[in-house]
């Protein structure tokens, strides 16, 4: 039990909890349970993003979950929880303003509500209420936006009433990072929160926040470290999983592949015109250097509403790979909008057309081992979730049945040949809202068991339009946009396969970069043990 002469609470935020169960998220939350139980702490504070978007299951399944805590839990909502109307009327009770207080002694803690990102006039009113009820109290804030995300108007308000108020601590998740400042005399902390996926610059967990004496306050930070296990990969002989797929020249490709010492490439060339009697000397000479897993990136196969596009492109394609010897196909799914092939979830005869393509590409080398391994696509940055223009099989469930459409038209094919290639950044970057509705955590979660095989990247901005784009190097495991913990999470607990690693960045040293941060990550699992293990963590 806490002494009661010093204050102490844990705050959680940005969980991002979606409607799909046995996320890394949901063991997260299991775990922070358990944890906050065994701390015992004052209270538990929740600085909102609860879930990823506002959903009635999520949001009913994160209250379900804090029925299991041990010490009062006090609740100010995120922007998340806005995104949908479905959950707010489950929280209407907790987000009353009479229940986001918190009083015990000399200390008072508010809760205000800044999930619109602003600071409204009935919050203010209220915060000048709850000062005046308890005009000698120790004062500390917690609320989802720190002072620099919010809008400015509210912030400069909030920041003199800070000062007036003479608040020792504010509290803020929304950011995703770990940061303390003061802002004029109050200690502003910022935790970044307990989503897997999101964490920037460690792992994810929780802040133990206590109060040595009045006025000082101190930070402890709690993470998430579930058991990691890296290896053996799901490869023949024990191979070593991470790669990369490189466009361009195949021949310099696989030069660069043996000389770096890599197991698995996967070739995109520009064009066909390249030497394949070099190719052939150059693979050989690569599969003498140990075992090689081997894939060919064909073309796209199109529908642009009045004609089909792309079939002699991936023959020419699929004949060059079969001759290069590959154990894998990867595809995109179909080009063609979600709307033309599919009504209300059932396949339109668009669907059919296509469906009947593949299996007359493929079967042939599917029936012989090759696997097939359909990539899923992305829309453009901030395409609403509803829009007429959703590329198809950019939602889970289309992408899924797709996989499972192909399946169906190749009857015969052996157990396992026919699944996803999952580009991490394509699910991650998805046109806004599919981000959040349809999280990492998700994809892992659903798509997991079907993957052959992998595009691992990160997603930055674009360095001329300043908007999300992909293909980016991985400089921390944990960097913005996508943190690789639920991933290694995901792996370690088989939820998704143990599939080749393809690095497909763009831009060549950030590519090697890439692959040597992986390699090196592979190359140390016999000590790495739990995620607190991983590097990239701080000193």
């Amino acid at each position: 039990m806490a002494d009661q002469h010093t204050p102490r609470f844990i705050l959680l935020a940005d969980l991002h909890l979606s409607d799909t169960p046995d996320t890394a998220a949901h063991r997260a939350l299991a775990w922070a349970i358990e944890t906050i139980n065994e701390e015992r702490p004052d209270f538990l504070a929740v600085a909102g993003d609860i879930t990823t978007f506002g959903t009635r299951p999520a949001t009913a399944h994160f209250l379900a979950e804090m029925e299991r805590v041990q010490v009062p839990v006090i609740f100010t909502p995120g922007n998340a929880e806005l995104r949908s109307d479905e959950g707010l009327p489950l929280l209407r009770d907790r987000l009353a303003p009479a229940n986001r207080h918190y009083q015990s002694g000399a200390l008072s803690a508010l809760f205000p509500d800044t999930s619109t990102g602003a600071l409204p006039a009935a919050e203010r009113q209220w915060l000048e209420q709850m000062a005046s009820t308890h005009p000698t109290a120790r004062r500390i804030l917690i609320t989802h936006y720190p002072l620099d995300a919010l809008q400015t108007e509210s912030a400069t308000w909030l920041e003199q009433w800070l000062a007036a108020k003479r608040v020792e601590l504010l509290a803020a998740g929304h950011r995703h990072i770990h940061r303390q400042r003061r802002v004029g005399t109050t200690a502003e902390f910022v935790c970044r929160g307990l989503d897997p996926d999101k964490a920037i610059g460690d792992l994810p967990g929780l802040s133990l926040i206590a109060s040595p004496r009045p006025g000082a306050w101190t930070e402890r930070f709690l993470p998430w470290s579930p058991a990691i296990e890296l290896l053996p990969a799901d490869l023949p002989r024990n191979m070593h999983p991470v790669g990369w797929s490189i466009h361009g020249d195949p021949v310099d490709a696989a030069r660069e592949t043996r000389e770096f010492g890599l197991n698995c490439l996967e070739l995109r060339p520009r064009n066909l015109d390249y030497a394949r009697t070099a190719l052939a000397a150059e693979l050989a000479r690569l599969r003498d250097c140990g075992p090689l897993y081997l894939s060919y990136h064909l073309p796209n196969l199109a529908w642009d509403g009045s004609a089909f596009k792309g079939e002699a492109e991936v023959r020419a394609g699929l004949d060059a790979a079969l001759n290069a010897g590959v154990n894998s196909l990867t595809v995109h799914v179909p080009r063609a909008l979600a709307s033309a092939m599919e009504e209300n979830g059932r396949p339109t005869q668009l669907h059919a057309t296509f469906q009947a393509l593949y299996a007359r590409l493929f079967a042939d080398p599917v029936r012989a081992g090759v696997r097939l391994a359909i990539e899923n696509i992305h829309n453009p940055v901030n395409t609403p979730v509803d829009s007429p223009h959703l590329e198809f099989a950019t939602r889970i469930g289309e992408y899924l049945r797709w996989i499972d459409a192909v399946a169906a038209a190749i009857p015969d094919a052996p157990a396992g040949t026919i699944g996803a290639l999952f580009d991490v950044g394509h699910a991650r970057n998805n046109g806004g809202e599919l981000d959040n509705s349809q999280p990492l955590g998700a994809w892992y979660a659903r798509v997991g068991p079907r993957i052959l095989g992998y595009h691992i990247h990160q997603v930055g901005q674009h360095p001329e339009t300043g908007k999300p784009a992909n293909h980016q190097t991985i400089t921390h495991l944990f960097a913005k946009r996508i943190s690789y913990a639920g991933f290694l999470h995901a792996w370690s607990t088989r939820q998704i396969a143990r599939a080749p690693l393809f690095v497909e960045i763009r831009q060549a040293e950030g590519r090697r970069q890439t692959a040597a941060r992986l390699k090196d990550l592979f190359d140390r699992a016999d000590h790495i043990d739990h995620a607190t293990d991983l590097p990239d963590r701080p000193e």
